[in-house]
């Protein structure tokens, strides 16, 4: 059987990353990661288990004293940032990753309080973590003043519990009630309890959420675990397996490749080299730190907001990295939309396993055109991923995903290297080969590495 399209395998499997062996040797100084390790799902909302075998059977292990292992986790992308998430070194051989709720009980929000003394008159306070969320709901942001409570202590040393006005859970502002109330109850109108300075004070009780893991279709997170172990030359001390040598997994790898896969996914690496076109692409955030211009009503940001570039989520997205996608085959057209003449360019398209791509990431060609990804078909058997089959269409320039930045600066294309990768800097870029024995005024140059290959 015949790939149609695929990625290079390195070191140990993990497309696009050159993990570098380290030689056996007696006086071993760092533990190897445990094998075999694998992200799965429990089938419950919000968790993430992961699996691995005894990191005492490595054989380059022995003579160690393994403490256990730690897991760290990235977002989006498996080429990182990876960030520990267990708070002792485990000594099973799971940790269950999993979305937690933290309930903070009489929290004194006096130090935040701002009276109602502006022009607005508004009475705030702000919670000290945030965001607020709904209780049981793996982290759905809460705008309901029943999810909170809120004390007051007008001056007479005395606390007493009264209902908020309105909540954003997003910022952790609370807002209090500053008018008079009628008390169907009592029949009669209440005047407000508020916190009035210097003797008032307020404290609120409220769940957020420390940690979140997200249990949605466009779910990309990537784990790596590592062996600790003591310091055969300072008990006191530990060692840890390096980052960079451990291959990151996720839910999508359900199955491991075997060789007879892994070649032929090598082999189809070669055939993009030759033929096919070096872009970068940004992945899209879907998870991180709300943006200020997010609208809860709405429930997303401004389009043209150029912190989100209307992702919601500060920066828009990772990366640019660098990947081989197929060439065009398809015809320009254009066409009158609703806002004026649109250029028509779609086509289908594939590149290699990873990274791992969803719909509304960017592609940016060499000559600086911007494609949004569409929906996207992950080829492969027994759950284990070999290619993605995806369609992209071209983006209008004055389209707000054209102020992201990229290598080079904004609207830049890419820097040039040579065919030695001396600087290495991007995949992407173009590339001009270079022959040391032919005379620069000779020289013919072309922009990829296989214009050598086809030229001399």
């Amino acid at each position: 059987m015949l790939l149609s399209h695929g990625d290079g395998y390195r070191g140990l499997g993990r497309p696009e990353l050159n993990v570098p062996y380290r030689p056996s040797t007696k006086a071993l100084t760092r533990p190897f990661a445990p094998k075999n390790v694998m992200v799965t799902s429990p089938y419950v909302i919000g968790k993430t288990d992961i699996r691995w075998d005894s990191p005492t059977l490595h054989p380059e292990n022995s003579g160690l004293n393994i403490l256990g292992c730690n897991v760290y986790r990235a977002t989006e992308s498996p080429f990182g940032t990876f960030v520990k998430v267990n708070a002792a070194p485990v000594g099973v051989l799971s940790y269950r990753d999993e979305t937690k709720e933290e309930y903070v009980i009489e929290e004194d929000a006096t130090p935040t309080l701002i009276p109602g003394t502006g022009p607005d008159g508004r009475w705030l306070i702000y919670s000290q973590f945030r965001p607020i969320v709904m209780p049981g709901t793996n982290g759905r942001v809460s705008t309901r003043v029943q999810d909170i409570k809120v004390e007051i202590d007008d001056g007479d040393a005395t606390f007493l519990e009264e209902p908020a006005f309105k909540l954003n859970g997003i910022t952790g502002e609370i807002e209090l009630i500053q008018n008079a109330v009628y008390n169907d109850v009592l029949e009669q109108v209440i005047p407000p309890r508020l916190p009035w300075p210097p003797t008032g004070r307020v404290r609120i009780s409220y769940t957020y959420i420390q940690h979140q893991v997200l249990s949605v279709l466009n779910q990309r997170i990537f784990y790596k675990v590592t062996t600790v172990a003591e310091d055969p030359d300072n008990p006191a001390q530990t060692i840890e397996t390096p980052l960079d040598e451990i291959e990151a997994m996720s839910t999508f790898d359900m199955e491991i490749l075997d060789w007879i896969w892994k070649e032929g996914i090598r082999r189809n690496r070669w055939i993009l080299e030759q033929g096919g076109e070096r872009v970068k692409v940004f992945l899209r955030r879907w998870m991180g730190t709300l943006c200020d211009s997010y609208q809860h009503v709405h429930g997303q940001s401004h389009h043209d907001c150029e912190s989100c570039f209307g992702t919601n989520f500060v920066g828009g997205y990772e990366g640019p990295y660098d990947i081989i996608i197929a060439p065009p085959e398809t015809e320009r057209s254009v066409e009158l939309a609703d806002m004026g003449l649109h250029m028509r360019y779609d086509w289908l398209t594939w590149t290699t396993p990873y990274p791992i791509l969803n719909p509304r990431d960017i592609i940016v060609r060499q000559n600086n055109e911007r494609y949004i990804v569409g929906p996207v078909n992950y080829q492969g058997q027994r759950g284990a991923i070999f290619q993605q089959h995806f369609t992209i269409s071209y983006l209008d320039e004055g389209d707000i995903r054209y102020k992201i930045p990229i290598t080079g600066g904004e609207t830049q294309i890419p820097e040039s290297t040579n065919s030695f990768r001396e600087p290495l800097k991007s995949e992407a870029s173009p590339v001009i080969p270079v022959k040391p024995e032919i005379p620069e005024d000779k020289l013919l140059k072309g922009r990829t590495v296989t214009w050598e290959n086809i030229t001399w």
